[in-house]
């Protein structure tokens, strides 16, 4: 279902899947959520949460995905054994990003499970901390011992995903490193946006937050979260989304899904595909689809490693989830997918 509430493109006239969805081949290597970056090694780094393969059974890992879209191989590069719990009882990835080749992770649900603001069934997906690697995913500064209390606790920046610009962040806009966040994990209604100095990102204090619109119509930043207000409000609509800049097209993807029922991995699952020139938006509507590849998948958490989007920007990959219920996991469901799209413009 379209939001009413929101404009149909007028730069990108419409998203088409251009193949069929390819699950990964081995059936063992399981787990969701999988927020990309492209480093300058050329590698695509990523987490997974509740990996259910090797070491750890819950919390995270960190992985490398090498190859293409279709012939991709995923590696384990640390089983992060200190991140435990399942779902959001325990610490989960939620954004990735590589600057000047050191790679930053946003870990939400530090301080283990929590109600959700807008349902008593849906993860919360808040607390969320920064953690960096020199070494690739290696080893983490601070090491889980020492951090005593998340970045952004609550819910209000809680899920932050970073905005990727390219490999190793190569096309970016100005010197900040940018992010946005909702409210919940899923089903939730709202997603804020912000800030920080490229050099800085693991500093609290660095981090500045949209708060306002100046007379002109430009954004102004405040470095109190709570003052931050929603770049877009869409009600029980908005659940773990992805940002990506598309520099063949100089516009800004954002991608989110929706469950039919909250916390449910059974009834299905809604896509939406929004894009704006900036951003903080405006956002308007590329593509919505309802039952997105059907109510057994029931897919989540859609990304787009850009490392696999044409330079021109008009078509690549969507890397997603499935399910991750008994049935999901009985029909070899909660892994990695990815399906080839193209967009074609006005």
């Amino acid at each position: 279902m379209i939001p009413t509430t929101l404009p149909r493109s007028r730069f990108i006239k419409s998203f088409q899947w251009s193949g069929e969805q390819v699950p990964y081949a081995d059936l063992e290597v399981k787990g969701d959520s999988f927020p990309f970056t492209w480093a300058e090694d050329d590698v695509l780094y990523t987490s997974a949460g509740d990996p259910l393969w090797g070491e750890t059974k819950d919390g995270l890992d960190v992985e490398k995905f090498i190859g293409g879209p279709l012939d991709y191989k995923i590696e384990k590069i640390n089983h992060m054994n200190e991140y435990r719990g399942w779902g959001g009882d325990g610490p989960k990835p939620t954004g990735m990003i590589c600057v000047e080749g050191v790679l930053y992770f946003a870990v939400q649900n530090m301080l283990k499970a929590k109600k959700a603001p807008f349902s008593l069934i849906s993860q919360h997906g808040s607390d969320v901390h920064i953690i960096y690697s020199t070494n690739k995913g290696g080893f983490w500064v601070p090491a889980f011992g020492n951090i005593k209390a998340p970045m952004f606790p609550g819910h209000h920046f809680g899920g932050m995903v970073f905005i990727n610009f390219g490999k190793n962040n190569a096309n970016a806009r100005d010197r900040y490193v940018y992010a946005a966040s909702p409210d919940q994990w899923d089903n939730g209604s709202n997603v804020r946006l912000g800030r920080v100095p490229a050099d800085s990102i693991v500093r609290r204090e660095a981090w500045e937050f949209l708060c306002a619109w100046t007379p002109a119509g430009e954004p102004a930043w405040s470095y109190d979260v709570a003052e931050a207000i929603p770049i877009l409000s869409l009600h029980r609509q908005i659940s773990q989304p992805e940002m990506v800049y598309v520099a063949g097209i100089n516009r800004y993807l954002f991608l989110t899904w929706r469950l039919h029922t909250d916390f449910s991995g059974d009834d299905g699952t809604d896509l939406l595909i929004l894009e704006s020139p900036e951003p903080w938006g405006r956002f308007s509507v590329v593509h919505a689809e309802e039952y997105w590849e059907g109510r057994e998948m029931n897919p989540y958490c859609p990304k787009i490693p850009l490392k696999w989007m044409d330079p021109s920007g008009r078509s690549g990959y969507v890397q997603y989830s499935g399910s991750w219920t008994a049935r999901g996991q009985k029909a070899n469901l909660y892994r990695s997918h990815v399906r080839p799209f193209k967009l074609e413009l006005f």
